[in-house]
């Protein structure tokens, strides 16, 4: 029976795939991190995901993080000093299987392709 993967081998493979275009780049160096993440993605210079103590976090249309928090699917992203940050949600490992499709959201939604902001 083949184990479950872990959640940084699913950020792994979400970098890998997403990291396809040329316009997304990311931060694997270890002394480099931010937010005391992994491979933070950003698209053109604007960063949509990261990954931190077994969570991903990603920025989504506000109405989306609302949906996400209200069903408890997600937490509110809380920076600093208990700055929330409004279009940002923090997605734990239960979600796993829905990480890909939630970075690829962010990353749309971040790239302006994403043609409707209530999306799920």
């Amino acid at each position: 029976m083949k184990a479950s993967p872990t959640a940084e081998e699913v950020y792994g493979e979400i970098v890998r795939q997403l990291s396809g275009d040329p316009r997304v780049s990311t931060v694997l160096d270890p002394t480099k991190k931010r937010f005391g993440s992994s491979g933070e993605l950003k698209y053109d210079g604007k960063m949509f995901a990261f990954h931190s103590r077994g969570r991903l976090i990603v920025k989504l249309p506000k109405p989306q993080v609302d949906n996400l928090i209200a069903s408890g699917q997600g937490e509110p992203c809380v920076m600093g000093q208990g700055r929330v940050m409004r279009e940002w949600v923090v997605v734990g490992s239960q979600l796993l299987d829905e990480w890909p499709s939630l970075a690829a959201q962010s990353k749309e939604f971040v790239s302006g392709q994403r043609s409707h902001p209530d999306a799920p």
